[in-house]
């Protein structure tokens, strides 16, 4: 029995998914930081240099977003106009969420707040990446590493762990939260990119993207 062709989603479509993606993962990212319990390595270096430089932290996503970007460039994946509008809108969501998110005391509200966060994200990301308008300056990253022969996941850990070592020592916001998404983000992307990637009808390496245990 011969398998139909995937056809790809409209670039209507997909264009729609990859705003809402972007910009959910600036609320993610907002979620987060005013949870006060460690952000993703790529915020914990946006809030560090935003201390430093005495900016926005989407401001400063704006500028670690260039460096990676162009990093991946240089490796052979180009960015396309959903990379660059994408951080854009990214860090102008998070500027604007933190503007009206008030920080709170309670425990139980801060775990609350990281937890939505953090499925915010990695959903905004698998969605994100998926459509193939323009990932994120760390998924281009990502991509253009195991378009090289590495893995999702060690890919993901090894940029992961030099942004991080970056952000934390520039004083960035770094804590138990910081550890639980990089430890998880790996392994929930090498899963949810696969399906999302068929419902897309796209295709994000040069080579099947397996599930990996």
């Amino acid at each position: 029995m011969t398998t139909p062709p995937i056809v790809a989603r409209s670039v209507a479509f997909r264009a729609v998914a990859l705003f809402v993606a972007v910009a959910s993962v600036g609320v993610g990212i907002a979620l987060m930081v005013t949870a006060d319990l460690g952000v993703a390595p790529a915020d914990v270096l946006s809030t560090g240099g935003a201390e430093r430089l005495g900016i926005g932290v989407g401001t400063m996503g704006w500028i670690s977003g260039a460096v990676i970007t162009s990093a991946a460039w240089i490796m052979g994946r180009r960015p396309q106009w959903g990379t660059l509008w994408g951080t854009f809108v990214v860090g102008l969501s998070v500027n604007l969420n933190l503007a009206w998110l008030s920080e709170t005391e309670s425990m139980v509200w801060r775990i609350v707040m990281f937890v939505i966060g953090l499925t915010i994200i990695y959903l905004g990301i698998t969605v994100g990446v998926s459509t193939m308008l323009g990932t994120g300056p760390i998924e281009l990253l990502m991509l253009a590493l195991t378009d090289r022969g590495a893995s999702v996941q060690v890919s993901r850990w090894g940029i992961e762990a030099v942004i991080l070592t970056a952000g934390a020592i520039l004083g960035g916001q770094v804590g138990v939260g910081t550890v639980i998404f990089v430890v998880l983000a790996g392994p929930v992307l090498a899963r949810t990119l696969p399906p999302v990637v068929r419902f897309m009808g796209t295709t994000v390496l040069d080579r099947p993207l397996p599930i990996e245990r």
